[in-house]
């Protein structure tokens, strides 16, 4: 697999759109990210058995309107819609030829909506598990190859470009984390990387491992940060954290959901509310995490209200 070539002027647009972000891979500064998308896409009509990721070429304005609101409250990175953008869950919706278009389309949305709201931000390549059970080689060599594919579109031009770092999450097993690393090492070597697991009821992986060895294994690997996303809520993510901070020099990241859902009419509704998460972003950057933001169930009110908790907190006194 060859990598994405940068041309000279593309190579100045990444220096110049990494400077915020080095200083978090530098352990120099704290970074919110923003929140759900699929769940908020869902609150506004599109239907729970749709691919969200297509809604990137069906309605791509709706995409954009959540971008927006999530940078009006204080998100600093702002994910693309492409969680489910390889080929493996694209397939089971008929939509396997649209890897490319689909990835495309959601870097360019989140990029262009950082323009016309006019903040200092940053593109996250989003890019989610399989989808599949990796049970031998075989299974491992065609989910690298997925990812491949799928990072591919996301990194096109570079930061400043493309995206400026990639999220590789919700990260089921060790397997399938080692292999998007090694895609995303081998199509993208000048994008950082962040890979956070998703853990249980018992605290562990969903494949058994420890987040204590998720985090060794992941430095070991080439992430440049390593965490925890999805998961139970945010007090179950919190105790992933603090596992983690002495398995890894890395910088950590911590996105929780909003608690497990409750569904009544229908309607998934999760109960932590935006000042619970304020006060467990605060909890978070004294476990040692400097990247902040939420996953399933969050949404910009659950941003405005961390950006404001986080406002007088320094990264260096918090560790």
């Amino acid at each position: 697999m060859a990598g994405v070539d940068w041309s000279a002027e593309e190579r100045g647009a990444a220096t110049a759109a990494g400077s915020g972000l080095e200083q978090f891979f530098a352990g120099e500064r704290i970074m919110l990210c923003d929140g759900a998308m699929g769940t908020i896409l869902q609150g506004r009509g599109i239907a729970f058995d749709r691919c969200c990721d297509e809604v990137n070429l069906a309605q791509p304005e709706t995409v954009a309107s959540i971008h927006a609101e999530y940078l009006r409250a204080g998100a600093e990175i702002i994910e693309t819609n492409t969680f489910g953008a390889n080929a493996s869950r694209l397939e089971r919706c008929g939509l396997g030829d649209k890897v490319r278009e689909i990835n495309c389309a959601g870097v360019r949305i989140a990029r262009q909506c950082i323009r016309e709201v006019a903040v200092e931000a940053y593109v996250a390549g989003t890019i989610g598990p399989p989808g599949v059970r990796l049970e031998g080689q075989a299974d491992l060599d065609r989910a690298r190859a997925a990812f491949a594919e799928q990072i591919g579109p996301l990194a096109e031009g570079g930061p400043g470009v493309g995206a400026d770092l990639l999220l590789l999450e919700t990260i089921m097993s060790l397997a399938e984390a080692g292999e998007a690393i090694r895609a995303a090492r081998e199509v993208a070597p000048g994008l950082r990387r962040v890979a956070m697991v998703t853990v249980g009821e018992d605290g562990n992986c969903l494949d058994g491992a420890s987040p204590e060895a998720a985090a060794a294994r992941l430095t070991e690997w080439g992430a440049d940060a390593v965490g925890c996303n999805c998961s139970g809520g945010p007090a179950t993510v919190l105790r992933a954290i603090e596992r983690m901070r002495g398995a890894t020099h890395l910088p950590l990241a911590a996105m929780p959901n909003a608690g497990l859902p409750q569904f009544v009419d229908g309607r998934a509704i999760y109960a932590v509310s935006s000042e619970e998460m304020a006060g467990y972003a605060r909890r978070f950057i004294e476990a040692g995490a400097g990247l902040i933001g939420g996953c399933c169930g969050t949404t910009p009110e659950h941003t405005r209200a961390m950006k404001s908790a986080l406002r007088d907190v320094s990264f260096g006194k918090s560790r």
